[in-house]
């Protein structure tokens, strides 16, 4: 079968990747169209259709509700009635309230958040799935041994910008690192740096703020095969999920796939058999972080038992292979 995924440049830089391959093992032929907003949306769903056209696509699956600057969805009745569309909500979704009848254009609607599908059959009477967005092969493929390298304590990736919740929990960690003496690296965009006096002036203005997260803070971010190391290296991963979000994101399973240890921010569990203790573990404020840091650090055993049991739990029911299987089943 033919398909096609639209996306955005971020998603389509980390995740193409991954979907081309597992749709391949699933027996079809992937094409990724990366949205180009510098372009406007009739001459983006013009692109669409010509390649939909041209491999007869049967299916195209939204990662995401898109729409432009003028407030205009993406999908639109000629597009549905000329292809299968259908969507995986890989974001929160839009302000729900402000959602026209394009949405019932989609046959089918998946989404990473329980919140979206109690929404949308409460205001729109439409019944969708959830669905969370699981890692792909290489994320679960080359899993840890107890003896591989862990030259690092703590370990952070992610937004930080714009963001408090995760930059009073990251300073928080930071602080015990540093009181403590373990070894903690974070990357993620935190300031502004496209030119020299940004990098400066930035810096300096995040340091004032966040003394002790700025000792071990990189402002910039990783390829997904250097994300993969970063992970298997650090005793600790840590997850903080952003404002808004109450499921466990994308980077729940990539972590632990690989029998990594994962420490995260409590998130509605939905009908997953994840539980904290056994597969990972869960804080809910920055005082208990700061102890469960400081006893995962101390018990080494305890953690890699949690680390092992996460992996296999996710490598054989939670991966991306078992998402697109259903999302891209015929009826």
């Amino acid at each position: 079968m033919q398909i096609c995924m639209v996306t955005n440049h971020r998603n389509s830089m980390i995740f193409s990747n991954s979907l081309i391959e597992v749709a391949k093992l699933l027996g079809n032929t992937a094409y990724i169209f990366e949205l180009n907003y510098n372009q406007s949306v009739q001459v983006e769903r013009r692109r669409l259709l010509t390649l939909i056209e041209e491999e007869n696509i049967e299916i195209v699956l939204f990662l995401n509700d898109f729409r432009f600057d003028n407030h205009s969805f993406f999908i639109t009745k000629e597009l549905a009635d000329r292809v299968d569309c259908r969507l995986w909500i890989w974001d929160t979704m839009y302000d729900i309230n402000t959602l026209g009848k394009h949405i019932k254009l989609y046959s089918k609607i998946y989404s990473f958040e329980i919140q979206d599908v109690k929404e949308l059959q409460q205001q729109y009477s439409i019944k969708s799935k959830y669905m969370p967005l699981f890692a792909g092969p290489e994320f679960y493929d080359s899993p840890r041994n107890d003896g591989d390298l862990q030259d690092i304590d703590i370990f952070f990736i992610g937004t930080i910008a714009g963001s408090k919740k995760r930059l009073a929990i990251l300073e928080t960690v930071a602080k015990v690192a540093y009181e403590k003496g373990y070894k903690m690296v974070v990357f993620g965009r935190a300031w502004h740096d496209h030119h020299w006096h940004q990098r400066i002036i930035g810096k300096l203005k995040f340091s004032m703020k966040y003394p002790y997260l700025a000792k071990c803070i990189e402002n910039r971010v990783l390829l997904p095969k250097d994300v993969i190391s970063y992970y298997k290296r650090a005793k600790i991963n840590l997850n903080i999920h952003v404002e808004g979000q109450t499921c466990y994101n994308c980077r729940t399973f990539e972590v632990m796939g690989n029998h990594n240890f994962l420490l995260s921010d409590a998130q509605d569990i939905c009908d997953l058999k994840m539980q904290a203790g056994i597969h990972f573990d869960v804080y809910h404020d920055e005082i208990e972080i700061a102890q469960k840091v400081q006893y995962y650090m101390n018990y080494c055993k305890e953690r890699n038992k949690i680390a092992h049991e996460g992996g296999k739990l996710i490598s054989s029911e939670y991966n991306l292979v078992y998402s697109l299987a259903c999302i891209l089943a015929k009826e």
